[in-house]
């Protein structure tokens, strides 16, 4: 008998977490649900969810914060729910590396597609397609795919899955220049939704990461009028 696949939920709202769980647990999931914030981190390591359902609007927290701290400590493909009409927590969740997100009030029948498929195309092929990349050293800096992880003189830097993957593409290619067009394409064929001039912002975000103690030795320059290049300094 095939196992079920496990899908958490981090909502406080009771009415909408039991209607799910009553709903998926018809079919192939095992639904969590997880309203105690303080337990999130030993609840994801004890259940191990394929999936989370993260409402970004919480009582007394931050839901982007616990969005990011997911992020960074596991692999694990996040929907966000949320049922404001402003679209800024939308655009930031998905610019963060969310794999998609609901709007309340949604359809069941619509989410268990989104679950489905995300799992379908992205959880065990990112996990496997991270590890077969080595790792990309110049000088001081270390960037390792299989933890996301950007190292400069032993001191890790955080980055979110969309920083990570533009850095990746570029340091993977040093001083091939690619376009605004090109580096959404690469990412978003890899699931991950990116906004056109978003791509600058990421880009400010990464300048300013790789220059933790005065590092000099790899940079990304700008070539005007065409996109962007990883550039290493006597290497």
């Amino acid at each position: 008998m095939q196992s079920r696949k496990k899908i958490m939920i981090i909502d406080c709202d009771q009415k909408i977490t039991d209607s799910i769980k009553t709903y998926f647990e018809q079919y192939e999931f095992e639904v969590i649900i997880q309203s105690d914030i303080p337990g999130l981190e030993e609840s994801i390591k004890t259940h191990k969810p394929e999936i989370i359902l993260l409402d970004i609007v919480l009582p007394d927290i931050n839901g982007l914060d616990i969005f990011r701290k997911i992020q960074k400590e596991t692999e694990i493909p996040i929907i966000i729910l949320t049922a404001r009409g402003d679209e800024i927590d939308k655009v930031i969740g998905l610019e963060l590396g969310a794999h998609d997100y609901v709007t309340k009030p949604f359809s069941y029948r619509e989410l268990m597609a989104r679950i489905r498929n995300i799992l379908t195309r992205t959880f065990t092929s990112n996990k496997i397609e991270n590890k077969t990349k080595k790792a990309l050293i110049y000088h001081n800096v270390v960037i390792m795919p299989d933890k996301r992880v950007l190292r400069i003189d032993d001191k890790e830097i955080d980055l979110t899955k969309t920083e990570f993957e533009i850095l990746f593409l570029l340091a993977s290619n040093p001083n091939t220049t690619f376009s605004r067009e090109e580096l959404i394409k690469a990412i978003s064929d890899k699931n991950f939704a990116i906004v056109d001039r978003s791509i600058d912002m990421h880009i400010s975000h990464l300048r300013t990461k790789l220059t933790v103690d005065n590092n000099q030795y790899c940079s990304i320059k700008t070539v005007w009028g065409t996109g962007y290049r990883f550039e290493v300094v006597n290497e």
